[in-house]
């Protein structure tokens, strides 16, 4: 007798898996591991299967013995709880949605609306209905950007009357912000806090120190928040220590771009808030198809209906299409470099062609390589002294010309501080705003504020590093992008710092790409990982995007 029973997983990936128990018989042993995954577990002498296996179990060992099959039932979902409280600022529709859905979900989850809709302020109207209804102490937010620790700060105090604090802030006589050390800021954790929110950065979870503090600490905090979760490695430090953060009540983690280059950037997310099981080599195994040299290299995907499937029943997805939000066109155009500017980019070329000739090619120093050709279209005087005008710096400032005379603001962004600081001298009349690494938290959020709350201040520059994620800027209607990032997801996040949840006009993003030069490659290579993102988490693989996923899948 074959006994085939549906479970809640052990080792295997998915939402339940299939567990075979059966009196020895090589023939069924043999079946089970032509199976595409399959784990055995000695103690109890079980195999376990993916949930997909099913069919071909059954096809297969029909004629092998007498088969038994057992279905999960569907557990009760139990009482109902809804949001009661009266908030600060007027929550919409689908924000109280993602309170209910919080309310009722056991254990941890994810919450992956578009950005833009108002993921941080779902979050702080969650914990303040977890507070009133069920005693919440403490709500920890983690930062998976440095630069979002003031944002939170912020939008607290738009959308709730409760208290904050930042973890290891301190302000000096001269109104100048520090951070202690990462050994101060343990103690303070350690300490009675105050505050019902409590915010620190993903950067100090790599501190065994902080960890150790937030498992000990005497503030009973039953929340947790991690905010662009899919910044958190599963390979870092920071990832490994995050994973020892499993013991609390309410764990959520926040992103609009899970899937940023690959299927495997949700391993991480789901395993912290304890939907997934399996180990990353398994999760890689049952997800990965292998090959190239050694065997060893990722050459495609497999399986991705069960992992979209784990996504779906772990986490809240919206998207802007439902909420009327006005429309963003994105706009491409195409840069002519000038003669100047064309033979600049020409000599970078013949140089690293000569280079590859001499060295052998690995990944660090073809990202070098890399690097040198998109910063040559950008702005040539981040490689050389001579004075080289840059065809994108140009456009852009006639684009500027114009949309001020039309009234409106714009934001300016790039990956590189070159360019923003040249653009800021060359838009000095209109006193441009500036955020960039070169300047504090601080500076860089009251700029913000500036570029948000008056009309003296019409252009805001900034690199995507210090202002590309989690900050509010859509007192612009415009966005000028000189480059872009190497994930679509990263490029999503940018321009939806000007289109939000409230706002009332369209947007314009504008992609400026010199022509037959590395920025065709980078653009092409962001559709294709579009591509992948779109089928996983929002279902959408009609006839030309499943050609492109297929051939995505195929050139990795």
């Amino acid at each position: 007798m074959i006994n085939i029973r549906e479970d809640t997983p052990n080792r295997i990936s998915g939402i339940t898996s299939l567990f075979v128990l059966f009196t020895f018989k090589q023939e069924i042993v043999n079946t089970i591991k032509r199976a595409s995954k399959y784990a055995y577990d000695k103690k109890t002498h079980t195999w376990e299967l993916p949930i997909n296996c099913l069919a071909y179990l059954l096809d297969n060992l029909t004629y092998l013995d007498d088969i038994t099959l057992e279905l999960k039932k569907e557990a009760d979902s139990g009482p109902r709880y809804i949001p009661k409280c009266e908030y600060k600022s007027k929550p919409f529709q689908h924000q109280l949605e993602a309170v209910s859905y919080g309310l009722n979900k056991d254990g941890g989850w994810l919450l992956l609306d578009q950005p833009g809709l108002g993921k941080s302020a779902s979050m702080i109207y969650l914990a303040q209905e977890l507070k009133e209804q069920r005693g919440l102490e403490h709500c920890l937010i983690i930062c998976g950007v440095n630069t979002l620790k003031s944002n939170w700060r912020k939008e607290i105090k738009i959308h709730s009357n409760l208290s904050c604090r930042i973890i290891g802030e301190k302000v000096t006589r001269g109104g100048k912000v520090r951070y202690g050390s990462m050994k101060e800021r343990a103690a303070e954790l350690m300490n009675p806090i105050d505050a019902f929110f409590l915010i620190i950065n993903i950067e100090s979870i790599r501190n065994d120190d902080i960890v150790q503090a937030l498992k000990k600490t005497k503030n009973k905090i039953d929340m947790i928040v991690i905010d662009e979760i899919h910044r958190c490695g599963s390979s870092s430090q920071q990832g490994h220590n995050l994973l020892k953060l499993d013991d609390f009540k309410h764990k959520i983690g926040l992103t609009g771009t899970l899937l940023v280059n690959s299927p495997l950037s949700a391993y991480l997310p789901l395993k912290w808030i304890g939907v997934e099981k399996a180990t990353l080599t398994d999760f890689k195994g049952q997800y990965c198809e292998f090959g190239g040299f050694g065997g060893h290299q990722v050459v495609g995907y497999k399986n991705l209906d069960i992992l979209k499937d784990v996504i779906d029943v772990s986490s809240l997805r919206r998207v802007k299409d439902l909420l009327n939000i006005p429309p963003k066109t994105i706009i491409k155009e195409v840069v002519e470099m000038n003669e100047g500017h064309q033979k600049f980019y020409d000599n970078i070329c013949n140089g690293i062609a000569e280079e590859c000739n001499k060295i052998e090619i690995d990944v660090d120093n073809a990202l070098s390589m890399i690097t040198r050709l998109r910063q040559a279209t950008v702005c040539p005087s981040i490689l050389s002294t001579e004075d080289i005008i840059s065809s994108k710096i140009q456009r852009a400032v006639e684009l500027v010309e114009d949309i001020i005379s039309q009234g409106e603001k714009v934001v300016i962004i790039s990956s590189f501080k070159e360019p923003v600081r040249i653009l800021a001298e060359r838009l000095k009349s209109h006193r441009p705003l500036v955020g960039t690494g070169d300047y504090d938290d601080k500076t860089v959020s009251e700029n913000i504020d500036k570029f948000q709350g008056d009309d003296e201040h019409k252009v805001f520059i900034c690199t995507y590093a210090k202002a590309g994620v989690g900050i509010t800027l859509n007192a612009a209607t415009y966005m000028i992008c000189l480059d872009q990032r190497f994930t679509a997801s990263d490029n999503e996040q940018a321009q939806d710092r000007i289109h939000r949840v409230n706002n009332t006009r369209p947007v314009f993003i504008y992609y400026l790409i010199c022509q037959n030069t590395f920025d065709e490659v980078v653009d092409q290579i962001c559709q294709t990982k579009e591509d992948l993102s779109d089928y996983i988490v929002d279902n959408k693989l009609n006839t030309s995007l499943r050609e492109r996923l297929k051939k995505y899948i195929s050139d990795i």
